[in-house]
């Protein structure tokens, strides 16, 4: 099983774009149909982290102490920068939100959220340091998953969903007939459990992991199918997955995410067999794109305290009274170039030297704990 897809790095960047064209069209009050909606793009990103940790657990099944290290020196290092920049941002949001001629009213509401923040600080400062802040409900403790900055949601989400990966993965097995049944009915128990579990949870953003555990699932599936899927005829694949899409649309909060993804799974296992996949192809073999793939994870978590700096400085007094989408255009104009730089300067002296750091003291310790061959003595 091949350990890189192109395809789907790819697709991460782009999902990366459309959370922070989302946050600039919020704040300008810009409704644009899907790119206004930014949590669909998080649910991209959800069944795309379940394909991912999949094909790496089926490609090197370490131990659960190496991996979740790894997975945690992933996350962590540039999750505390993102924490820094939104803590020391989030006064701005109450201003950008009730100083610009867009949004005025929404003001009382950031207002509430930096009072929450007041009366909970440490309790906010030590949930995210563990990355577990979307464990914990609004009504225990208010805009706990939201606190600092917004996107961070969604990487105590990852955290939460890394933590037990190993375990759903080991129970899902599509090699027998009995493999399939049971894998069915883990994602059928999964769908019980978001429904359930959304009954009675009340926060801002669907941050506790049985919220999204299925989307997790399907990207799970996707992973220990895929060779399967690569070695499949093209007509044959397109009618599974078009059924596979039908029915994720059943269970899942929005159906293009879903769209999204199985179409993306089509045309990189199809990627040399067929005209579309060929283009699609030479599309994501374009070095811009992968550039954007690869500083995905710098862009999503740093763009939100950038964004709200440059609303707040720049925009607001430069815009005035002009349309919302003159200042949409602006924000985006001045973030995204900001962004480029700090995401990139983030993978090349953040991200990469922590996961080398990582995977190397894993290592050390896999071999310093494997047993030692006895020298034979001497004659």
């Amino acid at each position: 099983m091949v350990k890189h897809v192109p395809h789907f790095e790819v697709l991460r960047g782009i999902a990366a774009m459309w959370v922070l064209c989302g946050h600039a069209l919020r704040i300008t009050d810009i409704h644009a149909s899907y790119l206004s909606r930014g949590d669909q793009a998080v649910e991209v990103f959800v069944i795309l982290s379940g394909f991912v940790i999949a094909l790496m657990r089926v490609n090197e099944a370490e131990p659960y102490g190496r991996y979740i290290f790894r997975r945690f020196m992933r996350l962590y290092p540039l999750f505390l920068v993102a924490l820094v920049l939104g803590a020391l941002t989030m006064h701005l949001y109450a201003p950008v939100f009730g100083s610009s001629p867009w949004l005025a009213q929404e003001q009382v509401a950031f207002l509430a959220r930096m009072e929450n923040a007041e009366n909970g600080l440490f309790a906010h400062i030590a949930l995210h340091l563990t990355m577990l802040h979307g464990v914990v409900p609004d009504t225990v403790l208010p805009q706990a998953a939201l606190m600092f900055s917004g996107p961070l949601w969604s990487i105590s989400l990852e955290w939460q969903f890394y933590l037990i990966a190993p375990f759903l993965i080991a129970l899902i097995s599509f090699n027998t007939p009995r493999g399939v049944v049971i894998a069915g009915l883990i994602l059928l128990a999964t769908i019980g459990l978001q429904w359930v579990t959304a009954q009675y949870w009340v926060a801002g953003v669907p941050s506790f992991l049985p919220l999204r555990l299925p989307l997790f699932v399907v990207g799970i599936a996707s992973a220990l199918l895929w060779h399967r899927a690569r070695a499949a005829k093209p007509w044959v694949l397109a009618v599974v997955l078009g059924l596979a899409t039908v029915a994720g649309w059943s269970f899942a909060p929005n159906k293009l995410p879903i769209l999204i993804w199985f179409t993306t799974y089509f045309l990189a296992a199809t990627h040399d067999r067929i005209g579309l996949s060929r283009v699609a192809g030479r599309v994501v073999a374009w070095p811009a794109a992968r550039f954007l793939g690869r500083v995905s994870y710098g862009v999503y978590v740093l763009h939100v305290p950038v964004m709200m700096a440059v609303t707040y400085y720049l925009v607001i007094p430069l815009v005035g009274d002009q349309p919302a989408i003159v200042a949409a255009l602006m924000i985006l104009g001045l973030t995204l170039p900001i962004v480029l730089v700090l995401a990139t300067l983030s993978f090349t002296y953040i991200e990469r030297p922590a996961i080398a750091w990582a995977r190397g003291r894993a290592s050390h310790r896999a071999n310093a704990s494997a047993p030692q061959s006895v020298p034979e003595p001497s004659p």
